[in-house]
């Protein structure tokens, strides 16, 4: 099966397509000319874990989708766009208010696990990913991973803000070579300053 009917069966893009194979969660093979093809009965099998709830639906991401709308000004800014990934549903809500409370234009997204945080990088887009690392499923090893594969790291700012001992960390130095990676407590004013140069860039 091709990508994009693959991506039309599930309701996603194609390349969220193309980062579920990356990252493991969609079985697909390559033909020798090197196009990648897909299972049917993976594809279906994982249609029916959306539909069931075993996997993120995207219903379900959508509904974390927080817009926080700009603060009135006479030039109007394209709004930064902020995706957070990060299990611990308390922090993503302190995300939300933190972020919201600057009056910046920012469009912010929320992602609860990997699963989440691929179809949000392939439907949003955005210009800072804010991730963690210890998450259940696909972890944010995964996420930099598939990022990685497709070379779309280059197209955004990347924050990992994990809890992760510097040892466990250095297990998978390689893969986070080049990598910002900040120590949890959530370094509120770094990310601020961060979104700011961004919006400066406009």
């Amino acid at each position: 099966m091709y990508q994009r009917k693959a991506a039309e069966i599930l309701g996603v893009t194609p390349r969220t397509i193309q980062l579920w194979a990356d990252a493991n969660i969609l079985d697909s093979w390559k033909t020798p000319g090197g196009h990648r093809r897909f299972y049917l009965s993976a594809v279906q099998a994982l249609a029916r874990e959306i539909v069931d709830g075993r996997s993120p639906a995207l219903s379900d991401t959508k509904s974390e989708s927080k817009t926080i709308k700009p603060s009135s000004t006479k030039t109007i800014i394209k709004p930064a766009k902020v995706l957070v990934v990060d299990d611990d549903k308390t922090l993503l809500r302190l995300y939300e208010l933190t972020i919201n409370s600057w009056g910046l234009p920012v469009e912010l997204a929320l992602a609860s696990d990997g699963y989440q945080g691929l179809i949000q990088v392939g439907q949003y887009n955005p210009d800072l990913l804010i991730l963690d690392l210890q998450m259940p499923n696909i972890d944010g090893f995964a996420v930099i991973e598939a990022l990685k594969k497709q070379n779309l790291l280059n197209q955004m700012s990347l924050m990992i803000i994990s809890g992760l001992e510097q040892e466990d960390i250095e297990e998978h130095r390689s893969l986070l070579d080049e990598c910002t990676i900040i120590q949890k407590p959530v370094p509120f004013l770094k990310i601020r300053e961060k979104v700011e140069s961004i919006l400066l860039s406009r």
